[in-house]
């Protein structure tokens, strides 16, 4: 369990902004320059700074300065956490996989409000998906997108563990309604 109550400080980031860090690792962290950069093709900010090595310099995360993972293995904040929060705590190191586990649903329209979840006009209803070692997996069929959105969350978490994304289902959706469920 993370223990956010462990001290911690702020550094001082080159375009005005700031990150959250242990205390314990103020002193390392502070002896360089961090810079918030922005990936051009997911609009992602990442604070990263220049690192001199015998094959030149090279940019490294912040992230990754902190954790130093294993090769091939990849640094990402915890889910449900917002600003530029690397207390070690709320770092996870894991697979691309892992992180797709964590992952919320994606922005681009679907017909779901909800990750794991479409809705199937053949049969007018809810399916709950899950993706499995890029195998997609039917969990049910549901006359309610909650209810799909629900057995979701139980099959990721059994499936994934304690890490997998958890939809936050809303009340009640009347977005679209199913026949005979008025």
């Amino acid at each position: 369990m993370a223990d956010f109550k462990k001290p911690w400080k702020w550094i001082q980031l080159t375009n005005g902004e700031q990150a959250k860090i242990d205390a314990e690792d103020y002193e390392r962290v502070s002896k360089h320059r961090w810079r918030v950069i922005q990936k051009s093709a997911t609009s992602k900010k990442t604070v990263v700074t220049s690192i001199r090595t015998e094959k030149g310099v090279r940019q490294l995360s912040l992230g990754r300065f902190l954790m130093d993972p294993p090769k091939g293995m990849l640094v990402y904040p915890r889910r449900y956490q917002t600003g530029f929060d690397f207390r070690k705590d709320n770092l996870v190191v894991c697979t691309m996989q892992e992180r797709q586990q964590m992952l919320p649903k994606r922005t681009h329209p679907t017909t779901s409000l909800y990750k794991g979840v479409t809705f199937d006009q053949s049969k007018n209803m809810w399916r709950a998906s899950l993706q499995v070692e890029k195998r997609n997996i039917t969990i049910g069929l549901f006359k309610d997108e909650q209810e799909a959105a629900r057995a979701y969350n139980r099959a990721a978490r059994k499936q994934f563990g304690d890490m997998a994304y958890q939809n936050q289902i809303k009340k009640r959706s009347n977005r679209r309604n199913i026949k005979g469920d008025q």
